[in-house]
């Protein structure tokens, strides 16, 4: 038997090659396939990269829901009054305004007589004159026979506070002295005063200069 003849021969033993061979079953070769487990074992951080992570958004979400419903409803009770309305916070009290000081009328000083004293007054000096209760600047305002009117215009010493200092003075006497200054309306006078009085020899005198420097020395 040559080739020609043996090649023939396996042709038609071979099932594959005749028309009355079956067909392949397509479906259950790939399910076979798929089913089939695989020796290759894939790289350790691949496998790592594929396994599934968990979620934590919803969670953290549903987290945070949570605790701005909480702190509204707290909000709410905190807000609401017992009446079930909401409580308005009560206006700052306005500031009383300080009370002014009392009116303070006019100071009434006497002048003293002529019959005071006998001799004349000595010069006065800055010791002299820091021994008096009083010491003031004025402005002549109105002159009578009896009264002079004067306007404070500048205190060097008193006995109460600033804004309980009268802003004019009165001088009475029923008799002229030789010693006590002209006052004529509208001149500036310096004058001291003890217990209500002004003393004879107490450097009570025109403003000029030179006598209100010695009342700034002394005072």
């Amino acid at each position: 038997m040559n080739d020609d003849e043996l090649l023939a021969r396996l042709k038609a033993t071979d099932p594959a090659l005749t028309s009355q061979a079956p067909r392949p079953d397509v479906p259950r070769l790939m399910e076979a396939t798929m089913n089939t487990p695989t020796t290759a074992t894939a790289p350790t951080t691949a496998a790592k990269d594929s396994a599934p992570r968990p979620r934590f958004v919803p969670a953290l979400a549903f987290t945070a829901l949570l605790l701005l419903a909480a702190g509204g409803a707290i909000t709410w009770g905190v807000t609401r009054g017992g009446d079930g309305t909401a409580e308005k916070a009560a206006p700052p009290a306005a500031t009383a305004a300080p009370h002014p000081h009392p009116h303070t009328g006019p100071l009434t000083l006497a002048l003293p007589d002529s019959g005071a004293a006998a001799a004349k007054c000595v010069a006065p000096t800055p010791d002299l004159l820091r021994r008096h209760e009083l010491a003031f600047e004025a402005t002549v305002t109105a002159k009578q026979a009896d009264r002079v009117d004067l306007k404070v215009d500048h205190w060097y010493r008193a006995t109460t506070d600033p804004a309980d200092r009268p802003a004019e003075v009165s001088l009475t006497s029923d008799e002229a002295y030789s010693e006590a200054p002209d006052f004529e309306i509208g001149a500036h006078y310096l004058v001291t005063a003890d217990n209500g009085a002004v003393p004879m020899c107490g450097g009570t005198t025109e403003a000029t200069d030179e006598a209100r420097a010695m009342f700034r020395e002394a005072f």
